[in-house]
This record gives structure tokens, sequence and C-alpha cells, in this order.
């Protein structure tokens, strides 16, 4: 049996271009995928960003996208006449 892989690609900007610094944002964002298991594989530097290659194995997904189904319509009827309480008098 295969393993399951899931891969993303991560564009973190920089505080400074040309510098290793991340943004305060990016850094949480950093910081979050990897506490929640993703690993990270590859960094290649721009000019004014990062772009970090994260990876996670495990176990397939067992329904990735739910069906759509067509809601019931409901047949109403109309209301009597009278109402609540019969007919008119």
């Amino acid at each position: 049996m295969a393993d399951y892989r899931e891969i993303i690609h991560e564009r973190l900007y920089l505080r400074v271009p040309g510098t290793d610094r991340l943004r305060r944002t990016a850094a949480g964002r950093l910081k979050h995928l990897l506490a929640n298991g993703w690993r990270e594989i590859n960094r290649e530097q721009h000019a004014d960003h990062v772009q970090v290659r994260l990876e996670r194995t495990g176990h397939a997904p067992l329904v990735t996208r739910l069906p759509r189904h067509e809601k019931e319509r409901i047949e109403r009827r109309r209301p009597r006449e009278g109402g609540r309480g019969g007919p008119r008098r």
C-alpha cells in the first residue's frame, strides 16, 4: 500500500528584501504548519519572498468531497379559505 503524501508550496514574505528575516504573519504561518505535522523539504530564496515546500504523510482521507444532493421540495397546500377554524361564516 502506497503512502499518502500531501505537498504544499508556501510563499513567505520577508521584512527586508534580500535578507532571511520573515514577516510576523509569515513566521507565524510557518510555525503553525510545523506544529501541525508538516515538514520543510525545500527552501528557495527570491528577492522579496521565500518559497518553502512542505510535506506531510499519513493515511489517505476516506472521503475527499461529499456528493451534492438535491434539496427535497415539499409541496405546500394553500390554506383553506376558512383559516384555522373552518369555513367562513
